[in-house]
């Protein structure tokens, strides 16, 4: 790490401010740190609300490929998981691997049942590595929030303990494998995505074993040929499945990105590594579900008010000045049917309240990312898909699904179970308070300890603008009666007078408030 860190600092150094841009240099470094930083790297580029928008587009490419370990190290772990000989396990096992990465790599091998799977093998010494740099990003970030003021709003000690939990749950392949059996038990019905069967026997915390999906990237040209796939419908496609994993299921792929897309025939998606797997409650679906709902129908006073219903809103926030941010945003994406794009809407939105100190959870700005990813799928397969109709028709259909009558009676019946008590016990209670008022029996007792403060406050500035008031019209009746100069002469004096009991005064006034202040 150390080493790593070295450098880190000669390569900015030598690096003249010409040759890279900052976000393009600052990609190359963060490649070159290892694979925490690579993975640190790629949480960025899903989080606009903690860094610039030009960082996240260059990390979006960043590089996890590296060489692969050797086939004897692969073969030791897969034994040592599983307490048996490799060729126990499977038939037949290829020795070079089909993708490394930082963390883990793959291989192709068939089970003894003749199944074709991909086996995913953790990396030697990566889960002793990554816990050292988190625990070195972890003070960094303190220091950070501690010295750096303008670091503050963004949190970044919050980050980074986000960016743990996501690391080890993605350490851990039993959370991957957990989160693709719950997709694919999500939908298996549907006739537009496949989630890769897990074959839990063979899976543990360093192995994960899967059905191997033998499909084309969505950016192969040839391959979507030979498919022949309909590249438009392809694109609504894309769009109607991340609509149906967030607003309907609650459960999605917070990084479908192309490197982690393939498609098959009958113009579907296969979706691979699960390591980033973002989660909505159902509150949260319903009240994006009616932000998006009221942004198609350009009713943007009740869309903010449900989006505001998911921020995180202190004494700090500015509100007012948010909602103006959001109406100069919403207005550029009604201005033309270029611009006109609905997750756009979303993404921007839940970015844009950072410098007013509105913040959103995590998991919607990983949900707002992954429509604009979706959007931009779209338009790879399509260049003419039009985000204003052709992908305006599929989340409309999971806005249906969200929204049905049936969906909310069946919520209602669920909240019924917690609140069943309260309602029993609730005509009892309104019985006996009827009876205390009519019998004139209810008292409020009131604690004034809590305002006990506020008073003595209240007191104490208003003593000292009575005081400030004498020390006016003192100066003011001493000014008057030396411009006057009449009267019997002990009167003359009287003006010297005034002026000294208004110094005094003041004086008294400005010890006070000293007084007050150290005290405080």
């Amino acid at each position: 790490m150390r080493c790593q860190l070295r450098c880190f600092f000669k390569k900015t150094c030598e690096c003249p401010p010409e040759q890279h841009s900052l976000p393009l240099h600052f990609r190359k470094v963060v490649e070159g740190l290892g694979p925490t930083f690579v993975k640190l790297g790629q949480l960025l580029s899903l989080r606009p609300d903690v860094i610039p928008a030009e960082y996240c587009d260059e990390l979006q490419k960043l590089q996890d490929t590296v060489s692969p370990f050797p086939f004897e190290k692969v073969k030791k772990i897969i034994e040592e998981e599983f307490n048996k000989p490799l060729s126990d396990i499977f038939s037949s096992f290829e020795k070079e691997p089909i993708a490394a990465a930082s963390i883990a790599q793959v291989h192709k091998a068939k089970l003894k049942n003749g199944k074709v799977v991909a086996v995913k093998v953790m990396r030697p010494d990566v889960i002793k590595d990554m816990t050292q740099d988190i625990r070195i990003l972890e003070k960094i970030a303190d220091l950070f929030e501690k010295h750096v003021v303008e670091s503050r709003p963004y949190r970044p000690k919050r980050f980074v303990q986000e960016f743990k939990e996501w690391t080890l749950k993605e350490i851990d392949f039993r959370h991957e494998a957990q989160s693709m059996q719950e997709m694919r038990e999500r939908f298996a019905a549907s006739a537009i995505l496949k989630i890769p069967e897990v074959f839990t026997k063979y899976t543990s915390k360093k192995v994960l074993t899967m059905e191997f999906m033998d499909g084309v990237h969505i950016n192969d040209e040839k391959g979507l040929k030979n498919l022949k796939s309909d590249r438009r419908q392809l694109a609504c496609n894309a769009m109607q499945i991340i609509a149906e994993q967030t607003l309907v299921e609650g459960i999605f792929h917070a990084d479908p990105h192309p490197g982690n897309i393939l498609v098959i025939a009958g113009n579907r998606f296969v979706f691979l590594d699960f390591g980033i797997v973002g989660r909505i409650s159902e509150k949260q679906r319903r009240k994006i579900s009616l932000y998006m709902m009221y942004l198609f129908e350009r009713d943007i006073e009740r869309a903010l008010h449900h989006i505001l219903e998911l921020a995180e809103v202190s004494e700090e926030s500015d509100v007012e000045g948010f909602k103006r941010k959001m109406l100069d945003i919403l207005s550029t994406c009604y201005g033309s049917l270029e611009t006109n794009s609905l997750s756009r809407a979303l993404y921007d939105g839940v970015i844009a309240g950072v410098p007013y100190k509105v913040y959103f959870p995590s998991d919607l700005v990983l949900l707002s990312k992954a429509f604009v990813t979706a959007e931009s799928v779209g338009r790879n397969l399509y260049p003419q898909f039009s985000l204003l109709t052709d992908a305006k028709e599929p989340v409309k259909k999971a806005l249906k699904k969200q929204l049905t009558p049936m969906r909310t009676i069946k919520n209602l019946i669920k909240n019924s179970r917690d609140y069943s008590d309260l309602i029993e016990d609730l005509p009892i209670h309104a019985l006996r308070t009827l009876n205390l008022i009519e019998k004139g029996k209810l008292t409020v007792t009131i604690d004034n300890k809590e305002f006990l403060p506020y008073m003595k406050e209240f007191h104490e500035a208003h003593m000292v603008r009575m005081m400030g008031m004498i020390v006016a019209a003192l100066i003011l009746a001493s000014g008057v009666t030396s411009y006057l100069q009449q009267g019997p002469r002990h009167m003359l004096a009287l003006p010297m007078i005034e002026l000294y009991v208004a110094l005094g005064i003041f004086v008294w006034m400005i010890l006070y408030i000293r007084k007050r202040r150290w005290t405080a």
